[in-house]
């Protein structure tokens, strides 16, 4: 299952490979970062061993701590949440 992370801006002091470590970091051996445009991050679960949901709210956690723009969106299975909702 694809998971994206859709932002404006990475967060100060940040570059997008310190963004994909944390990312691969939370996510331990439950999914990857494994692209992305400017402006998203693509994510693939590895269905077997994590529950969607659970990995949508790691993330969520993730983008708010590392300090995402307020207008940061979580899209998971086409529906997308704001990170900050």
């Amino acid at each position: 299952m694809d998971l994206y992370v859709h932002y404006t801006a990475l967060p100060e002091g940040m570059e997008l490979a310190d963004v994909v470590a944390g990312l691969n970091e939370i996510m331990d051996e439950g999914g990857y970062v494994c692209g992305g445009l400017d402006g998203r991050i693509d994510m693939e679960l590895e269905d077997e061993k994590m529950n969607p949901k659970i990995a949508q709210g790691a993330v969520k956690t993730y983008v708010q701590q590392a300090g995402f723009p307020k207008d940061t969106v979580i899209e998971l299975g086409g529906m997308k949440i704001n990170a900050y909702a």
